[in-house]
């Protein structure tokens, strides 16, 4: 007979690429659940806390810090350590008040690095945009979030600098020429670069963007990229 439900378990062999471990050191890792970010691009909370922070030791400490209630996930306590998390997560240990902003290294990786002071701002690419009636629009973005807004400049591939946990919207970065931009994806995973033209796509063909990094220029399809800010970056990218 079949098995039946979600299989919780994962070898280190099968974990995302972008998930830093020694694949051949144990057998098993931690598995995130599905959530709101896609599993190719997160990481289990657990993980997190015990092999990149380093706060525990084991998964049994692991469970019982999260049990306490001392681990928030971009402003709110949460209490499962396979929840997965990503690109510009906040995580925050109580109550020794550190946080925590979830990056991607330029080898493709997810790191984990302490922010200075406490930052409840967090960028957030629209992924999907609808009229869900007369007077709402809503906006989904990368992180699972959900807008509903009266009105909205923003359109898909834009990115929203979100103020947590109050799911309040700060500003609109516009993807166009000029701003800058966090490759999240391909050979130039976790660069930073300034956008310099945008080639419209078609029903078969993807958005592609031309970016400049230093006195080098590439160009990528628009799903690679994150608008981060105007000028320079609105948060930590790197």
């Amino acid at each position: 007979m079949a098995k039946k439900g979600e299989n919780k378990t994962e070898k280190r062999l099968a974990a995302s690429k972008v998930i830093p471990l020694h694949r051949k050191a144990y057998t098993w890792n931690v598995k995130a659940k599905p959530g709101p970010h896609k599993k190719r691009n997160s990481v289990a909370l657990g993980f997190v806390l015990r092999d990149l922070i380093g706060i525990t030791k084991n998964m049994k400490e692991t469970k019982r810090v999260l049990t306490a209630g001392r681990i928030l996930v971009d402003g709110k306590i949460v209490k499962d350590n396979r929840l997965p998390v990503g690109l510009f997560d906040i995580i925050t240990i109580v109550p020794e008040e550190k946080t925590y902003r979830v990056l991607f290294s330029k080898k493709g990786k997810i790191i984990v690095l302490e922010e200075d002071k406490h930052s409840g701002e967090k960028i957030c690419k629209v992924v999907g945009k609808k009229v869900v009636s007369k007077e709402l629009i809503q906006l989904a973005t990368n992180d699972g979030r959900s807008f509903n807004e009266k009105s909205n400049k923003a359109a898909v591939g834009d990115s929203l600098l979100v103020q947590v946990p109050k799911q309040k919207i700060l500003k609109v970065i516009k993807l166009e020429p000029g701003k800058v931009a966090l490759v999240v994806d391909g050979t130039h995973m976790g660069e930073v670069a300034n956008i310099k033209e945008i080639t419209p796509g078609t029903m078969t063909r993807p958005k592609l963007v031309l970016l400049e990094a230093g006195e080098s220029q590439f160009k990528t399809v628009e799903s690679n990229i994150v608008v981060v800010g105007d000028s320079k970056p609105l948060i930590r990218v790197e």
